[in-house]
């Protein structure tokens, strides 16, 4: 039996890279399918650059953010609070379920100001028992700062998105470009079969005026 030793396996992406850069020795090879090549080879460059783009967006993100929050951290203070009502529901049923929970606080920041207001809690909580909030310097509540694990997540959320646009916008460009390269192989193949296949079936041959005997 016949081996396969020696054989050289050309697999597509090979095939397609050296159509596009023109170094293919393919006498059946047509200026479409090389412009085929060249369209497939471009778009997976461009889905590299759309991911180092996304890459590089994240990374700005992220840098930006880590400054923001060490800008905002001297002015954001972590203090006690002590709770003066029981805790009740945020809204309803699903509130509950969820651990969502209010009552109203009170706290002292800065020193010697009482401050007063409602906090949010996990799970109900009696009254007298504190809790911990973050006030700003005018002692008003304050969003929590975020986690360097918040900021991450946010940066890679940004960074795939910017790849997952610039990626569909590629698929975009590159089923438009294959669908008129297409029509245009199509159109090519249809008016040269016009051309051979009468030649091909020998109609040509019987037709009337190409030779054909004809009786007296």
């Amino acid at each position: 039996m016949a081996g396969t030793h020696g054989t050289r396996v050309t697999r597509p992406w090979q095939r397609h890279l050296r159509r596009a850069l023109g170094t293919e020795h393919n006498a059946l090879a047509r200026a479409a399918d090389r412009s085929r090549s060249r369209s497939l080879v471009l778009a997976v460059l461009a889905v590299v650059v759309a991911a180092l783009l996304g890459a590089v967006a994240a990374r700005a993100d992220l840098g930006s953010a880590e400054r923001r929050a060490e800008a905002a951290t001297p002015h954001l203070h972590r203090i006690d609070a002590v709770l003066l009502t029981p805790t009740r529901n945020s809204g309803g049923t699903a509130d509950a379920v969820a651990g969502r929970y209010r009552a109203a606080a009170a706290w002292t920041y800065p020193a010697g100001q009482h401050n007063t207001g409602t906090v949010q809690l996990g799970r109900p909580t009696p009254t007298g028992a504190t809790t911990t909030v973050w006030v700003g310097d005018s002692g008003q509540f304050v969003p929590a700062p975020p986690s360097t694990a918040d900021l991450v997540s946010d940066a890679v959320s940004l960074g795939l998105f910017v790849f997952g646009c610039l990626s569909l916008l590629t698929a975009c460009v590159l089923g438009l470009r294959l669908t008129g390269l297409n029509r245009r192989a199509d159109a090519a193949w249809q008016r040269s079969w016009a051309e051979l296949e009468p030649v091909w079936s020998g109609r040509a041959a019987r037709e009337p005026g190409n030779g054909e005997a004809r009786r007296g």
